[in-house]
């Protein structure tokens, strides 16, 4: 007998076998998705924290003059520092304070090319730009060696960071 098509049977069986083929494919790729989601999350968080680690590094290594303040007032903490390596605004040497708002446990950077006095005077107010570095901080600490400054930063419910800078 010969043969030049297929038969209803053969058909049948070949349509049953590439559903079952997609069925597991569809299925992996929704793992997948799952996946790359998280990766991607996990990296943004990865990312967010070498800014913090490269913003403190760059801040606290070897600047003209640091300051650490507890100001006495119930709605904010701070380190001052004068003459930083770094500006995220391009200022040259400029003033720089991070502080923690107690009210939310907000860690901010404030810069400006003028001495940075809190609470901040009317006529500087344009001149000074602040970043919300996080939320949520439950512990910045700086501790001084005789050549070496350690800066530690914890955020609620992470792993805390630490940057260890040249005075």
């Amino acid at each position: 007998m010969n043969r030049r098509a297929f038969t209803l049977v053969e058909l049948l069986v070949s349509i049953a076998l590439f559903g079952l083929i997609a069925v597991f494919l569809f299925g992996t790729i929704g793992g997948l998705r799952q996946q790359q989601a998280f990766y991607k999350e996990k990296a943004k968080i990865v990312s967010q924290k070498n800014r913090v680690l490269s913003l403190m590094r760059s801040d606290f290594d070897r600047p003209q003059t640091l300051t650490v303040s507890d100001t006495g007032r119930k709605d904010f903490t701070m380190v001052s520092v004068n003459g930083s390596n770094h500006s995220l605004y391009g200022i040259d040497r400029p003033n720089v304070v991070w502080l923690i708002l107690k009210a939310d446990n907000t860690l901010v950077r404030l810069e400006s090319a003028i001495p940075i006095t809190l609470p901040i005077r009317p006529e500087a107010l344009y001149l000074t730009h602040s970043d919300v570095i996080g939320v949520h901080c439950e512990l910045f600490r700086l501790y001084d060696s005789s050549k070496n400054r350690l800066v530690y930063l914890k955020f609620e419910n992470e792993s805390p960071l630490i940057v260890e800078v040249a005075k």
